[in-house]
Parts: C-alpha cells; sequence; structure tokens
C-alpha cells in the first residue's frame, strides 16, 4: 500500500517527465530508499515511466556483497523494470569531508556514469525532512552561509529527492512488511551527522516542542530563495564583463562577494578550497583600500588591485 502523501509527492516532483522517460532510484536497502522505490513503481505504472534500481556496494563492511543482493531481491519483488548492482571503492583517507563525503561522491560518479549511458531523465533520493534539518542544522555550526544552510533542493539537475517534505516516520510506514537493511554508518556516533539525527535534533524537539524539522525545513526553502536571487544578480553582472572597482564598491555586499567569487574561481581557484576569508579578503582590496599588496589565493592564484580594476593572476 502506497501513501497518498507519498504518491502525490512523487507526482509534484516528476511533473515534468514524459510518458517511457527512465527513471532511476538509488537503492541502499534501508527504508527511505525502499519505501522510495515502491512509491517509483506505483507512480511509474500510472505515469509509464520506466523506473530502474541502482544499488551501489561501497565494499565497507565485509557482508555489503549479501546486503547488496538482498536489496536486489527486494527491488525485483517490488517491480523494478531493471536492477544493476555497481561496486566502487571509497577512499577512507583523511581527504576534505572524510569518509562520509567519499563514499557520497563515489555514489555520484556512479549515478551520473549510468544516467548518461542510460538516458535516465531522474536520479531518485531517499531524503526526508529529517535529513533536511540535519543538513542545515550542520551547515548552522560549520559557520556557512544562506546557500549551505539552504539545505538540499528537491530538484537539482538529474538528482530528485521527492519526499524532503515528508517525515521519516510516515516515509518508513509503508515498508514495515519489508526486509530492509540499515547501513551501520547510519547509527555510529563517530559520524557528525549521526550525532545530530541520534542526540540534537531530539534534545531540540523536547526542549522547544515540537516540529522543530519542520521549522528547519522551511526555513531552508526561504533561505534558497534569497541565495537562488542574489545568485542570479551577480551572474548577470558577472556576465557583462569585467566589473571596475567602481562599479563593483556600488554593489551590496552580498551580491558583490558572489561576483568575487565568480572571478576567483574563473581564474582557477578550485570552489572546494575558496573560503568566506579569502572571499573577504579580496573584498577588502575594494572596500578597505589602503595600497595592500597582491593577496596569495588557493590554486597558485593571485589577485590585486591596478588601474581600477581586480587583477587575478598566476604568479
Amino acid at each position: 500500500m502506497i501513501q497518498l502523501d507519498l504518491r502525490s509527492a512523487l507526482f509534484a516532483n516528476l511533473a515534468d517527465l514524459e510518458p517511457g522517460d527512465q527513471i532511476a532510484v538509488g537503492l541502499s536497502g534501508g527504508g527511505d530508499s525502499v519505501a522510495l522505490l515502491k512509491a517509483a513503481v506505483h507512480v511509474g505504472n500510472e505515469k509509464s515511466f520506466v523506473v530502474t534500481a541502482i544499488i551501489i556496494d561501497h565494499q565497507l563492511q565485509a557482508d555489503s556483497g549479501a546486503v547488496a543482493e538482498q536489496a536486489a531481491q527486494i527491488a525485483k519483488d517490488l517491480g523494478a523494470s531493471k536492477v544493476e548492482i555497481v561496486k566502487v571503492q571509497v577512499a577512507t583517507g583523511s581527504g576534505s569531508g572524510g569518509l562520509e563525503a567519499a563514499a557520497r561522491n563515489a555514489r555520484r560518479d556512479v549515478f551520473e556514469s549510468y544516467a548518461s549511458v542510460n538516458n535516465v531523465k531522474a536520479v531518485l533520493l531517499g531524503h526526508t525532512l529529517e535529513d533536511q534539518a540535519e543538513t542545515v542544522l550542520l551547515g548552522l555550526a560549520r559557520g556557512s552561509g544562506a546557500r549551505s544552510l539552504s539545505g538540499m533542493r528537491a530538484i537539482d539537475g538529474i538528482y530528485r529527492r521527492p519526499f524532503l517534505n515528508l517525515t521519516r516516520e510516515l516515509v518508513r510506514s509503508t515498508v514495515i512488511d519489508l526486509a530492509t537493511f540499515e547501513d551501520p554508518h547510519n547509527s555510529d556516533p563517530s559520524f557528525t551527522r549521526v550525532r545530530v539525527r541520534q542526540t540534537v535534533l531530539p534534545v531540540l524537539e523536547k526542549e522547544l516542542g515540537p516540529g522543530v524539522a519542520q521549522a528547519l525545513g522551511r526555513t531552508a526553502d526561504m533561505l534558497r530563495d534569497d541565495a537562488d536571487a542574489l545568485d542570479m544578480d551577480a551572474a548577470m553582472i558577472f556576465a557583462a564583463g569585467e566589473p571596475t572597482i567602481n562599479e563593483l564598491e556600488k554593489l551590496s555586499k552580498a551580491v558583490r562577494t558572489r561576483v568575487l567569487r565568480h572571478l576567483a574561481i574563473r581564474a582557477g581557484v578550485l570552489v572546494n578550497d575558496l573560503s568566506r576569508e579569502h572571499i573577504l579578503n579580496i573584498d577588502n582590496l575594494i572596500t578597505n583600500w589602503h595600497g595592500q599588496g597582491s593577496l596569495n589565493l588557493p590554486g597558485q592564484v593571485n589577485v590585486k588591485r591596478e588601474s581600477g580594476k581586480l587583477i587575478f593572476y598566476t604568479p
């Protein structure tokens, strides 16, 4: 049985697709993704979508292969048109973001390759309202800006998250009769997200009252709208040509710093290496100019103020 809320969420999220389009569900075997596949097959039958399942074996547990096969059998039983298991090697070093980020990047590589080869119109992910709330809290704890606090998008390129406004409890209530599997990492308190899930959110709900996750979700939606508008203004200025110092000075700080970010990335600074501090230091060349020299940025890029412009260059 499919909850009406799940069915409605999928219809709304996939409204732009056409009969015959292929959609792929990222299936981990956990309750959220199994519920998503079950609902997607149901809606796919109504809308004539081809629904497939992609199972990624991260090979991080000794029994990961058996779990992947179990998930594949569930997918076949639910009626997926095609089921594929893909094994990946996850870098377990201490790189940026750690194991969680490495696993996420490995999944994205598989999803995007699979979508390209198989003409998949959308890859569905089983994130729920609580996942969105956790993302916002993590961004807040890091001191991130509006873009990070705006959380995940329901539609983000090929990725679709139909259940972002539905609670985990509601989503999982549709698969209580199925043998789902939870990744041990999802309950490992060594991961910050797990501590937010198991400790921080419950404490907030207890002390502030019910509805904290919903409030964080609404906050993310509002901040996303604001960030989109500011990014659009910055993109228009950036596309119009090289702005002068005088033109940059007249912009609001929110728009100006976004333009500076565009300029730095175009000059060769990697997105993940470009911090808020770097942007503010560049901004000082405009708003707090007292003859200072060039700045060193990540990626062997320098920037200086010269002849009324910002000059980005490689030494």
